[in-house]
């Protein structure tokens, strides 16, 4: 990996971990005195984690690691999948917060919903990639 590269993969993990500990700290937060209508706080699992998906594939395709693409996807819903898992082990210990199942379906969801949008993404992307390289290959001639 060449240091320009490098230097991309480490800001890009950089930031998002550093989104991850935002998670963590907001969820160390008592909200008992916010109440929220009912399934708006699933919406927001949806998206926080969805967000931290995003940001895993995005830090996993400059990692240059030699697999599908397809894998780092599947390794970023599993991680933030499990980073779900300990998010609602950690707010037991929080006052006012309790685990809830339907939470960590809502931060897995987000995080498979965000996966397949990363996928299609990063496939018409390379399709556009193949048909500028056609093209170019079609002026030469």
């Amino acid at each position: 990996m060449n240091k320009k590269i490098r230097g991309y993969w480490i800001v890009k993990c950089s930031l998002t971990l550093i989104y991850a500990c935002c998670i963590y700290v907001a969820s160390s937060k008592d909200t008992s005195s916010t109440p929220l209508p009912p399934y708006v706080d699933k919406l927001i699992h949806f998206a926080v984690f969805g967000l931290l998906c995003l940001m895993t594939c995005w830090s996993l395709s400059s990692a240059r690691i030699e697999t599908r693409r397809i894998y780092n996807i599947i390794i970023a819903i599993a991680i933030t999948s499990l980073y779900g898992v300990s998010d609602e082990f950690h707010q037991s210990f929080t006052p006012h917060r309790s685990v809830e199942f339907l939470d960590w379906l809502a931060d897995t969801g987000g995080a498979v919903s965000a996966g397949f949008f990363w996928q299609i993404s990063v496939y018409k992307r390379h399709i556009k990639e193949k048909s500028l390289a056609m093209k170019k290959t079609l002026i030469k001639m």
